[in-house]
């Protein structure tokens, strides 16, 4: 839980189109940092990560919120039309009836250990479907969780899963919906991983 005593005032930056090129290094760094920890234990590249978020600065309706302490960036959420993802995360949907063109996928919720658990990522959530539902082209929120064992032998002793907040936040599992993404390891190991999908409706 984050002590406030000591922080300064966090305050958010949305950002749009263009703009969003601005900040993508500072995306990449958060995504480098925190997708380190488990369950994603992820050994990225910088140029990777780059390539991965210039999607957002070109994706019609891509949007960016940063978190920011004084001039530092302490988290992000950042979401796009699902339909401009990886093939590869679309073609999971194949053979359902989930309504690819109208949903929208949250591909980042990130903040660094110290401001977690204290209501920072539901404010985000709320101004990012805010900002989507005005749009008036979405009728869904969607979004990707790593699945791991309970028993992995890395799993911290306090570690609180990202489903909790999915649950707590109104997003339900999609039932029969899963696609595999093989990445690094921290430890240098090369793996496959599953990936379940939940979603929201923007009622």
């Amino acid at each position: 839980m984050l002590d406030m005593k000591g922080i300064k005032e966090i305050t958010e930056q949305f950002l749009t189109k263009t703009a969003i090129a601005d900040v993508l290094d500072d995306v990449a760094t958060l995504r480098l940092e925190i997708f380190r920890e488990y369950p994603y234990l992820y050994q990225g590249r910088r140029e990777d990560e780059l390539k991965y978020l210039g999607t957002y600065a070109e994706a019609p309706d891509a949007c960016v919120i940063l978190a920011h302490e004084g001039h530092a960036v302490i988290g992000a959420i950042a979401g796009m039309p699902l339909v401009h993802e990886d093939a590869h995360m679309l073609d999971a949907f194949s053979g359902t009836a989930f309504p690819l063109n109208e949903a929208y996928y949250v591909g980042e919720l990130l903040f660094r250990l110290v401001y977690r658990n204290c209501g920072l990522g539901q404010k985000l959530l709320v101004r990012l479907e805010s900002h989507i539902r005005s749009l008036g082209r979405y009728r869904t929120l969607t979004c990707a969780t790593v699945e791991r064992p309970d028993d992995h032998p890395l799993r911290p002793n306090d570690y609180i899963p990202i489903t909790r907040f999915l649950a707590r936040t109104g997003f339900v599992r999609i039932p029969g919906v899963t696609t595999h993404f093989t990445w690094r390891e921290t430890n240098g190991g090369k793996r496959d991983h599953p990936m379940k999908f939940w979603s929201k409706e923007l009622t």
